[in-house]
């Protein structure tokens, strides 16, 4: 079977799915993903998405952070301690994932099996950080 988060997956058409999916949600009783608004790029904003998805019963260790290049050019840039993603995941104490098709203004936080390709198999195994305009 192969991994439903992969490369053939289209982050762009992904993230419009997941914040349209959210907005169609609210007040139903449909599993839904968890969305943010996050100021700006930092690994606070991060662990604060983080802190949303597990507090939705999600175990830390399985969960990936997909950001766009220049989403973690930014946070190595920021971020004292953090020089590369390797260094950005010990931090977070989760994987990240650089995608050059992701958007710049979405952050994900996911489950690998949580979609399949840029359908949503499970949406509450989905994080999504909406970032703010970062003067």
């Amino acid at each position: 079977m192969p991994a439903r988060l992969d490369s053939e997956t289209d982050f762009e058409e992904l993230t419009a799915r997941i914040r349209t999916q959210s907005q169609q949600a609210p007040g139903s009783d449909t599993e839904r993903v968890t969305i943010r608004s996050l100021e700006a790029v930092s690994s606070d904003s991060l662990a604060t998405l983080l802190e949303a998805a597990e507090s939705e019963h999600l175990e830390p260790g399985a969960l990936v952070f997909v950001l766009s290049r220049a989403n973690a050019e930014l946070l190595c840039e920021r971020e004292f301690d953090i020089d590369d993603v390797d260094e950005l995941e010990t931090v977070l104490d989760c994987r990240v994932r650089v995608e050059d098709e992701m958007p710049d203004d979405t952050i994900l936080l996911l489950h690998p099996d949580a979609v399949e390709g840029e359908e949503l198999v499970e949406p509450e195994a989905v994080a999504c950080g909406i970032l703010g305009t970062d003067d």
